[in-house]
């Protein structure tokens, strides 16, 4: 799945498909039409799991001093003796190796794509059509099959229709980017909680997020956990999400 958005041209369609009446009409070529969500190979929610690792060291950060104030240093001097005996356990997961791996993700991934799929031909079929009655219309006006009258009402009518489709197209953009979003969302508090669990049991003072051009510059080899993390969130999701 991926800091997998939506692109302001990704539909192409001519701001004037059609002349006015008095003058030669040209008709459109046909355009291949695109909507997608931007970043769909999923830099986008690597760069959220990245902002939300990011906000959680702030908030320790935040919380250590503020517990110094209240308990005149208490807490500061364990933790350094902690650190200092060499205690204090710390391990990280590969960020771009959970967004490869992690079932969740791949399947939130294909659907948001399915979904692309279906609304770009909804709307190059929409395109299609508009472009057929525009070249049929230009017809007729060089034929001067039209009286004036006509001429000038189903060119109106076909300024809607352009309309229409821009819309339709906007709407479409902005509810796929929603969509990004919510499965950025899902995936990071299903990632959060499950290592909340997962700790209980390992017992970590920290768990890191490794990303290459991150934060993190170097990680020693033997701090990374992330083949663990995968395996048993696969295993936990497939549990909850038996095959049919």
């Amino acid at each position: 799945m991926t800091e997998n958005s939506i692109s302001e041209n990704a539909i192409n369609i001519p701001e004037n498909p059609v002349e006015p009446v008095e003058q030669n009409i040209q008709p459109e070529t046909e355009s291949k039409t695109e909507l997608h969500p931007r970043k769909t190979d999923k830099t986008q929610l690597l760069l959220a799991l990245n902002i939300l690792l990011f906000l959680a060291l702030a908030i320790l950060y935040v919380l250590f001093f503020s517990r110094k104030d209240h308990n005149q240093g208490a807490d500061i001097s364990k933790t350094l003796e902690k650190a200092g005996s060499g205690t204090m356990k710390v391990a990280f997961v590969n960020n771009d190796s959970i967004l490869t791996h992690y079932d969740l993700v791949t399947k939130l991934s294909d659907e948001l794509a399915g979904k692309t799929k279906r609304l770009e031909g909804e709307i190059a079929a929409k395109q299609k059509a508009f472009e057929k009655d525009a070249g049929y219309f230009q017809q007729q006006v060089e034929k001067k099959a039209l009286s004036d009258q006509s001429a000038q009402e189903i060119y109106a009518q076909l300024q809607q229709n352009q309309q229409s489709i821009l819309e339709l197209r906007d709407r479409y953009a902005a509810e796929l980017q929603q969509n990004q979003i919510d499965m950025n969302i899902v995936v990071l508090d299903s990632v959060m909680n499950f290592l909340k669990r997962y700790n209980d049991k390992y017992k970590f003072d920290y768990i890191l997020g490794f990303t290459k051009g991150g934060n993190i510059l170097y990680a020693n080899d033997t701090l990374d956990i992330t083949n663990s993390v995968i395996k048993e969130l696969n295993e936990q999701y497939s549990k909850q999400n038996p095959a049919k």
